[in-house]
């Protein structure tokens, strides 16, 4: 059976991740739907804070974990074409300057230029792409209010205006793109 193949990177953002991890794990309840997850070494980190760490080995298996730009090699299974998607979700605002200005000197951000080199459509769920003042919850429920800067509100900008990716406000419109993608791929389940 065909599968849709998606690559899932993970930066250290703590706000959106809870809600990011939900909406992945609705997209694999899917069985045409095959997702690969790695994260930056950053986001293991934050990932492992909110206690996340095991409950996303269970369901999407191993999770690569950034050595380098280029280690684990996905790069370049992006760049060929062996992903239909990559999903950046949570997106800090640094990896988001990164792709605004072109630097790629990091695992999701040579992910991110080497998709867009080959073609992968790339969808980015940025924390801070709105000004104004937001409140979160960080481990153990505590809420605090984050306000964002108008410098990463510009960086959002300037990536929504980039051709081949495409800015989400919020996780829960992954759901939608990976629908989208399997009606266009006409992929069906395997009928015996």
């Amino acid at each position: 059976m065909r599968r849709l193949r998606v690559a899932w990177g993970i930066t250290g953002a703590g706000d959106q991740l809870v809600q990011t991890v939900e909406a992945m794990e609705r997209v694999i309840e899917n069985p045409l739907v095959q997702v690969k997850t790695f994260a930056s070494r950053n986001a293991e980190i934050v990932i492992k804070w909110y206690k996340l760490w095991n409950r996303l080995q269970d369901k999407f298996g191993k999770v690569a974990v950034e050595r380098g730009p280029n280690q684990p090699f996905i790069a370049g299974a992006l760049q060929t074409g062996r992903y239909d998607l990559l999903f950046v979700s949570p997106a800090t605002a640094n990896t988001t300057a990164k792709i605004a200005h072109g630097i790629a000197d990091s695992l999701v951000s040579n992910c991110v230029a080497q998709a867009v080199k080959g073609g992968t459509p790339v969808y980015i769920c940025p924390v801070d792409w709105r000004m104004g003042s937001l409140e979160t919850e960080i481990p153990g429920g505590r809420r605090i209010r984050i306000t964002t800067r108008r410098v990463d509100v510009q960086n959002v900008e300037t990536v929504r205006s980039m051709e081949g990716i495409t800015v989400l406000e919020h996780p829960g419109q992954i759901e939608a793109v990976v629908s989208s993608a399997i009606h266009k791929k006409r992929l069906e389940p395997y009928r015996a």
